[in-house]
């Protein structure tokens, strides 16, 4: 079908693209995993794509971090002092 829609490539090449652009956009592992035959809960997934999860998973920490608000100045009250006012 590839050859015949002049697309230089091969099935396990679109199988591959299929796992990375899901995992990339965010498709939790079991899904994909599910999506591609293999069993186990994900472990050959895992082993496979493990770079493009790496790689989701420090977006993901961007993110939040991003979306904490840090205190612009910290400090700690006296619980002794506030009973004296």
């Amino acid at each position: 079908m590839a050859t015949r829609l002049g697309i230089d490539t091969h099935l396990h090449t679109l199988r591959h693209y299929s796992a990375t652009e899901l995992l990339s956009a965010g498709i939790d592992l079991r899904t994909v995993a599910g999506r591609l035959g293999h069993g186990g809960g994900g472990a050959t997934t895992l082993r496979v794509y493990a770079a493009w999860v790496a790689a989701s998973d420090r977006k993901a920490a961007k993110i939040l971090g991003s979306r904490l608000h840090k205190p612009t100045s910290f400090r700690q009250s006296n619980p002794k002092e506030s009973q004296k006012s």
